[in-house]
């Protein structure tokens, strides 16, 4: 215990020293394996903030960054078969998504292989569509990352149309914030103002915000 809070000292120079890499080093050795990790990301070295992510519990992110800024498709579905058993390699995106066992961030990152690995866009699209169903139910609990990776696998299959399914659905979810992510995401990617249909209730107004 006595080592590990000195090494995050150490850690805490390292990083005001702007020394990343001992920084790293120093949180990994702590065990503070998560510190470590979202510092690895900031370095843009997303192999070893996935191994970190993975040490400490949180596979799924591990799994998505492998796959979505790593490029390693293969050790991404790897990591989430570990998670939960999953159909055989070969299988479609839609006959994974039927899986009990799956969560909707694993099946987004399955997806994410499909388009890395080329595979027909129907699979994908299954995916995004049992997302938008949940994301469009307000009794179903909201998980912000589901929508992200939603987002960025509709993105890389290069259907901007799909994206605009996945925002309108949390709207209709009344997710907090929903409707000004959309708005920024197509000011930002179509360098286009719309405008979000006004929803009825109570909510409406924390969904536009």
């Amino acid at each position: 215990m006595a080592n590990a809070l000195l090494y995050e000292k150490a850690a805490s120079c390292y990083y005001q020293a702007r020394l990343m890499a001992d920084a790293v080093r120093c949180y990994r050795l702590a065990g503070a394996h998560r510190r470590a990790a979202d510092l690895s990301v900031s370095l843009g070295e997303f192999r070893e903030a996935a191994a970190d992510y993975a040490q400490c519990g949180m596979q799924e992110l591990a799994a998505w960054l492998l796959v979505h800024r790593a490029e390693d498709p293969q050790a991404a579905r790897a990591m989430i078969t570990e998670l939960a058993p999953v159909a055989a390699p070969g299988s479609s995106s839609r006959q994974r998504s039927a899986a009990p066992e799956l969560s909707p961030r694993q099946r987004l990152v399955l997806a994410r292989c499909d388009i890395a690995d080329g595979t027909t866009l129907a699979a994908v699209l299954a995916v995004l569509d049992d997302v938008c169903a949940e994301l469009a139910e307000p009794a179903v609990p909201y998980d912000r990352v589901v929508e992200e990776w939603a987002v960025a696998v509709a993105e890389q299959a290069g259907r901007f149309d799909q994206v605009a399914l996945v925002f309108a659905a949390s709207v209709r979810g009344m997710r907090r914030g929903a409707g000004q992510r959309w708005a920024d995401w197509a000011r930002r990617v179509l360098g286009t103002e719309i405008t979000i249909p006004a929803l009825a209730g109570p909510d409406a107004r924390a969904v536009a915000r």
